[in-house]
C-alpha cells in the first residue's frame, strides 16, 4: 500500500493561495480550475474553493492505491469510517479517531508527489497524542522524529508528505510545511514575489513565517538537525 499525504486548504479566495503555493516552490499540477487545484512537492497541497467563510479550514487527506486496505487498517485501530460516494471523484472515506477527522481517497491526483525541498507537513494538535500516533502507525506512516517530552511526533509517508502531532489543549489542524534547504533564500524569493516573509530562530529550530492570504502566518519549519530533546527514528 502506498500512501501520500495531501493537505487541503478550503478557502473563499483561492487565487492568492495559488500564488503563494507557487512562490513556495510547489509545482502546479494540470487539470486544476477555480474550484480545485493541486500542487506537488514532497506530498500534495490542494486548494478548494468554498462559498462561505465559516467553511474555510485545513483538512488532512491520505491518497492511497488501496482504499479498502486503508479502511481495514484504520478500523482495526479504532477509527470510525464513513463512506461517501461522489459523482466526480468516486468513493471518499471520512475517518474520525480520537477527536480528529481526516479523509482518504484512491482517486488518482492530476499528478503525483514530485519530491523536492518543500514537504507537506500538516500538524494535528490535541491533548493526548497516544491515540493519534497509533492511528498514524496503522495508516501506515513511519515515525521519524519524537520529542523526549512526548509533545511532538511526526511521521512520513512512503508516497510523499508527512503528518506531525503536537500536544495542545484544543483539537485542531494547522497547514504547515517543512523545507529541507536554505530558509533565507526561500524568504528572499517569497518577498520578491510580493509576500511578507521572515525567518525566526525558535528554541528548537529555524522557522520561516509567511503571511497567509486569509489568516495568521503560515509556518515553514527548517530541517530539524538539532536533536537535543528529540530522537530521530528514521
Amino acid at each position: 500500500m502506498t500512501i501520500t499525504v495531501q493537505q487541503i486548504q478550503y478557502t473563499t479566495d483561492p487565487v492568492p493561495w495559488h500564488a503563494l503555493a507557487e512562490a513556495l516552490g510547489l509545482q502546479r499540477l494540470p487539470g486544476g480550475d477555480d474550484v480545485w487545484t493541486e500542487f506537488a512537492g514532497d506530498g500534495l497541497l490542494a486548494v478548494h474553493r468554498v462559498d462561505r467563510p465559516e467553511d474555510e479550514r485545513t483538512e488532512v487527506c491520505f491518497v492511497t492505491d488501496d482504499l479498502d486496505g486503508f479502511e481495514t487498517r484504520v478500523r482495526a485501530a479504532g477509527a470510525t469510517v464513513r463512506r461517501v460516494e461522489t459523482n466526480d471523484i468516486g468513493r471518499i472515506l471520512v475517518v474520525e479517531h480520537a477527536g480528529f477527522t481526516c479523509t482518504a481517497t484512491s482517486t488518482p491526483s492530476s499528478g503525483a508527489s514530485v519530491g523536492g525541498q518543500l514537504r507537506v507537513l500538516p500538524i494535528w494538535y490535541g491533548p493526548d497524542l497516544s491515540l493519534p500516533a497509533a492511528f498514524l502507525d496503522a495508516v501506515p506512516l513511519r515515525r521519524r522524529l519524537v520529542s523526549d517530552s512526548g509533545d511532538w511526533i511526526d511521521a512520513t509517508a512512503d508516497g510523499g508528505g508527512a503528518v506531525a502531532l503536537h500536544r495542545a489543549s484544543e483539537v485542531r489542524v494547522e497547514l504547515s510545511f517543512e523545507h529541507d534547504g536554505d530558509l533565507d533564500a526561500l524568504a528572499t524569493a517569497l518577498t520578491a514575489a510580493g509576500h511578507t516573509a521572515v525567518v525566526v530562530d525558535e528554541a528548537y529550530n529555524r522557522t520561516l513565517r509567511v503571511r497567509r492570504p486569509d489568516g495568521p502566518d503560515l509556518w515553514v519549519n527548517g530541517r530539524h538537525d538539532d536533536l537535543y530533546g528529540y530522537t530521530r527514528l528514521s
